[in-house]
């Protein structure tokens, strides 16, 4: 029996659990999950944790933030615990799935896990959150966007540091580009790659690309969305719209959002911004918006039962994903892996998706737009419920394990 590794350090405890969910499809896997303590702990609590896997718990001293290690001693001993962990219960030819290695310390993981494990015989794959940092030869006006999205971030760190502006900005491209080069290195070392979104790209054409969703599949949600189509179709209640994640305008557009919702009978819908409200600037044009009744927003934190009680809720999710790189074939947003895992019809600006859309997927261009998209789905309820069999279909044949997860089994088969 061929065995699988499935890496996670820092985080993204859902696409791990998604991971997880897909492979047990996969005939003939010995599944075997690797996670830093505080990832157990929070993988644990989720309603997709798998009981049925070995888990392997890492002790680690990383910040309470999801943020990379920071003290390369400690990174070198959780490495090796790693490395120990794979080399006893492996053998050559197993596979190891490794996330987020997108971190600052790129180059240890490539010197003192990715080379090891090749040298072992092992099979790694990558998962590849940010594709930009893997590639290079972009064009010109392109690579300047994306440098400047994913240096700001380092500036601010810098900054935090007491260090100067005319210094942090230098420092920080001085450190994207160590960043990438080291990525770069790992891309051309390893087996293959995994991404969470079919659109998105990745550094080699010729090695394996699997896709999972970033997010498991809920099929307690996805029962309460069959109960829930024959209501969409005959009934003329509500329509709920929902845009899920934190409320800033760094990441999305909320104000394309309400802009299109303000010409819209406040009566025929629910507008549910499902996340924390922590932008100034959106709380003042929904204090002061005229279907303000029909907008429901949260001041705090939503805790995951809470999150998951009002997708049961949702008809349509909006994924006003920002215009600046690299959202789309360089990186996921959260909303369609949010629509995907419940089986919930998307609405997403149609630069997301560069190619054809996938079944139970809207697309726009402008407020204009999307309002048409809007008004479309409430006054024409047969229509609405059409779009809404496509997402489900889609997602049960995910939960089934065909389409998507059969093209990883059979690429997993071969390797």
């Amino acid at each position: 029996m061929k065995r699988v590794f499935v890496i996670e350090l820092f985080g993204h405890e859902m696409c791990l659990l998604s991971v997880v969910q897909s492979l047990r499809h996969c005939e003939g896997l010995e599944i075997h999950v690797i996670s830093s303590d505080r990832v157990t702990k929070n993988a644990m609590k989720s309603s997709f944790f798998p009981e049925d896997v070995a888990w392997h718990d890492i002790r680690t001293e990383e910040p309470r933030s999801n943020r990379p290690l920071k003290n390369a001693g400690n990174f070198t001993r959780l490495l090796s615990d790693v490395l120990t962990i794979v080399s006893s219960h492996s053998e050559r030819n197993d596979l190891v799935f490794m996330n987020t290695v997108e971190c600052d310390l790129s180059r240890m993981l490539l010197d003192n896990l990715v080379e090891p494990l090749n040298a072992k015989g092992l099979k790694v794959f990558i998962g590849i959150h940010n594709s930009f940092l893997f590639m290079s030869r972009f064009a010109e006006d392109l690579e300047k966007d994306l440098k400047k999205y994913y240096s700001l971030p380092l500036e601010k760190r810098f900054r935090k540091k007491h260090i100067p502006v005319f210094l942090s900005a230098p420092m920080a491209e001085i450190a994207l580009r160590y960043r990438r080069t080291n990525l770069r290195k790992i891309a051309t070392s390893v087996a293959g790659y995994y991404v969470f979104g079919e659109q998105v790209i990745t550094p080699n054409d010729s090695k394996a690309k699997l896709v999972f969703s970033a997010k498991p599949v809920n099929l307690d949600v996805v029962n309460l969305r069959l109960k829930r189509l024959n209501v969409i179709a005959h009934g003329d209640n509500k329509l709920v719209f929902t845009v899920t994640g934190r409320v800033d305008l760094y990441r999305r557009d909320y104000i394309s959002v309400l802009k299109a919702f303000e010409h819209v009978d406040p009566r025929k819908f629910e507008l549910v911004l499902l996340g924390e409200l922590a932008d100034d600037g959106v709380r003042k044009i929904i204090d002061y918006s005229v279907i303000r009744s029909a907008i429901r927003t949260f001041d705090r934190r939503v805790s995951e039962d809470e999150f998951e009680d009002w997708i049961g809720k949702t008809d349509f999710i909006i994924a006003p994903v920002s215009e600046i790189p690299p959202y789309g074939k360089f990186k996921i947003s959260g909303n369609p892996g949010d629509a995907l895992s419940a089986g919930i019809p998307l609405i997403i600006p149609q630069r997301y998706y560069e190619g054809k859309t996938p079944p139970g997927t809207l697309s726009y261009t402008d407020s204009e737009s999307l309002k048409e998209n809007i008004e479309e789905l409430i006054e024409n309820r047969n229509y609405s419920a059409s779009i809404s069999n496509e997402a489900l279909d889609r997602t049960l044949s995910i939960a089934d394990g065909l389409e998507r997860n059969a093209s990883v089994c059979r690429v997993l088969s071969d390797s």
